[in-house]
């Protein structure tokens, strides 16, 4: 009976642990290290402000984002030119940028600028939006508290490139649900197969012992 279960044990466990393993690596793999709590619509010349309930050890960091149209924009080798400077100033916490959105000007990143709008992302993925990025933080809580995210952004100076919309998100480092159930499955099989094999490995001594005693009596 326990060699049975044993066995039911090692194959149950075998599947959970393949299983697992393969969609948590793929999660993984796909995860960018940030996770989105937060994503509130910005208004040139508006000030925006919002609050976040922050977690001890967690990292936190703001993504302010500015989306545009892709008609109307010159191209330079297949790729979009996207000119514009917006003022902005932005800060998470202690964390604090003043400066520019400006597509040309590092550490602003710009996505998407590929002249073919059908070109997908990695993994098939949508198509990204013609969109500038620049990050605040990432910044680390040192305890349970309120935190607050100020930002404001002002009219682009050069309006050569129409804005569809802006906004911000805020990430933290917190692992993914689909993650963390895939490496609990995993981590849930591995347990179940090493139970199955010590059932049947001690089950078979089990056996063997119990073989040699009949034997040795008869």
């Amino acid at each position: 009976m326990r060699r049975r279960l044993g066995f039911v044990f090692v194959i149950v466990g075998l599947v959970a642990a393949i299983v697992g393993t393969a969609s948590g690596c793929g999660a993984f793999f796909t995860f960018s290290g940030r996770h989105p709590i937060l994503t509130a619509p910005l208004v040139a010349g508006t000030p925006l402000r919002q609050t976040i309930a922050a977690k001890a050890g967690r990292r936190y960091t703001l993504a302010v984002q500015v989306v545009f149209e892709r008609t109307g924009l010159g191209q330079t080798n297949g790729a979009l030119v996207v000119e514009a400077q917006l003022p902005l100033v932005a800060s998470l916490d202690t964390a604090q940028v003043t400066g520019t959105l400006d597509p040309s000007e590092p550490p602003n990143v710009l996505y998407g600028q590929s002249a073919n709008p059908n070109v997908r992302g990695p993994r098939g993925a949508a198509a990204q939006e013609l969109m500038v990025e620049r990050l605040v933080g990432p910044w680390r809580a040192p305890s349970d508290r309120e935190i607050a995210c100020t930002v404001e952004i002002g009219p682009d100076r050069l309006a050569r490139a129409r804005i569809r919309e802006a906004r911000i998100i805020v990430y933290d480092d917190r692992l993914p649900t689909a993650i963390t159930c895939a490496l609990a499955v995993g981590g849930g099989g591995v347990m179940t197969l090493i139970s199955g094999t010590i059932l049947v490995v001690f089950s078979r001594r089990r056996a063997r012992r119990s073989g040699a005693r009949r034997q040795a009596i008869l």
